[in-house]
């Protein structure tokens, strides 16, 4: 499966970074695509543990999904297996939200911390199940999601 990967560079403790990425009222603030709002999230953080997620629209129509906790290694390494689902935080298919796809996809997303001068440079890989058609897509969504970050993440350091 190709991997899809991304970087920044963030002017924040590392400590910072990783509550950005575990903490309810955090992720609320920056777990959504560009024009996007987290109406919803949940996080049990723990192996196994479920992060569950809602990114509505403006429109208000809502994107559920969730990730099943994989490797926590605070504050350095955090994984999850990444699935769309209903409401109910039953996996589906990305045709349930009028994409393509029938079949019910987990994608392994990861977070790599580390600390250079101060600066901590964040790195996602997540697989990219989808042919190559959706990775422009799924940068766009990924890297507008870590411009609402950087911007909390000023905030907080001010």
């Amino acid at each position: 499966m190709k991997k899809l990967t991304l970087e920044r560079l963030l002017s924040a403790p590392i400590e910072k970074v990783w509550e950005a990425l575990t903490n309810v009222d955090k992720l609320k603030k920056w777990w959504s695509p560009t024009g996007m709002e987290s109406s919803h999230i949940s996080v049990d953080l723990k192996k196994g543990g479920v992060f569950r997620y809602c990114h509505r629209a403006s429109d208000g129509k809502e994107f559920w999904g969730r990730g099943v906790y994989q490797t926590i290694e605070q504050p350095k390494f955090l994984s999850f297996l990444d699935t769309f689902t209903d409401s109910q935080g039953n996996p589906v298919p990305s045709s349930h939200y009028e994409m393509s796809g029938e079949e019910i996809i987990e994608s392994l997303v990861e977070f790599s911390l580390t600390v250079n001068n101060g600066v901590t440079t964040m790195k996602m890989v997540g697989d990219n199940p989808y042919d190559d058609s959706m990775l422009e897509e799924m940068k766009k969504g990924w890297n507008g999601m870590f411009d609402k970050l950087e911007v909390l993440l000023q905030r907080i350091n001010q």
